[in-house]
């Protein structure tokens, strides 16, 4: 009687101890898997302050800010882990790290390919009627419009890209399903939630650079029909005048929309607090 006493307190210990373990174990996992989500979440974050940075410049006036803020953001995403870190390494914190470091080196990819164009457009180079007639002026033109127009596509779809790109890397370091719903909601209710897309036209973007186009290649295949008279063009031929007046005007009267497009790639949310 006595020994199956001691074996049921035995067991009841073992037992206790072991519920104990797993809330323990459990506890920290919840832990982990919130630090894991916070880091994440403020990697996004990072990259998304640095995107309102790109929309609000004068590209005019700073055309080098890509590269300034690409440092920036580099410098700001190095200090995330030390700063949310609480304890030990584990092996999703890691992952998580990895991760924030390719979600920013695709950022600042994306940053380049929609905004270090912008600058090329805004340069006197583009403008310098002194290189119209030249084949090779038209050649560099015709690639910056070329790296325009994918620049357009990348602002018009970059939210949908950055949470495909944040979906790819979770599946790509296999977090279970219950964990990537977990980390997705954190991210979401950190950061994804005060950001909408904006009133970027990639329609009206188009037009533009299609009209830009059409006026650049009418001034190189026409160079008999004109002359750069101290900055200013003359026109011998009245027709092709006619044409490029038109043009010009438009692209004139659309250059400073074009650029102001590029301010609302993303805007913010108003969040309605609880209760009111």
């Amino acid at each position: 009687m006595k020994k199956a006493i001691v074996v049921i307190a035995v067991l009841a210990i073992a037992i206790i101890a072991g519920l104990y373990g797993l809330n323990h174990y459990r506890k920290i996992q919840k832990q982990q898997l919130e630090q894991t989500s916070h880091l994440l979440a403020s990697c996004v974050n990072q990259g998304l302050l640095s995107l309102f940075r790109l929309q609000a410049n004068d590209w005019h006036k700073n055309p080098g800010f890509v590269l300034q803020q690409q440092r920036s953001l580099n410098e700001s995403v190095e200090g995330l882990p030390e700063k949310i870190l609480e304890g030990k390494s584990f092996k999703k914190w890691e992952y998580a790290v990895d991760i924030c470091n390719k979600l920013t080196r695709n950022s600042n990819l994306q940053h380049i390919t929609i905004f270090r164009p912008l600058a090329d457009l805004a340069s006197f180079e583009m403008s310098d009627a002194a290189t119209f007639k030249s084949r090779k002026s038209l050649r560099k033109r015709k690639k910056t419009i070329g790296a325009l127009r994918e620049s357009a596509q990348a602002a018009d779809r970059y939210l949908k890209d950055l949470r495909s790109d944040i979906s790819t890397q979770m599946k790509v370091y296999r977090f279970s399903d219950e964990e990537k719903e977990f980390i997705q909601k954190q991210i979401n209710t950190e950061v994804l939630d005060y950001y909408q897309k904006g009133d970027f036209s990639l329609n009206n973007a188009n037009v533009y650079l299609e009209r830009l186009s059409t006026f650049y290649k009418l001034m190189a295949e026409n160079p008999k029909a004109y002359t750069v008279r101290s900055g200013s063009l003359y026109f011998y031929d009245r027709s092709l005048r006619s044409k490029i007046d038109i043009l010009n005007r438009a692209i004139l009267q659309g250059e400073s929309e074009f650029f102001s497009n590029y301010t609302q790639i993303l805007v913010s949310k108003q969040i309605r607090a609880s209760g009111f």
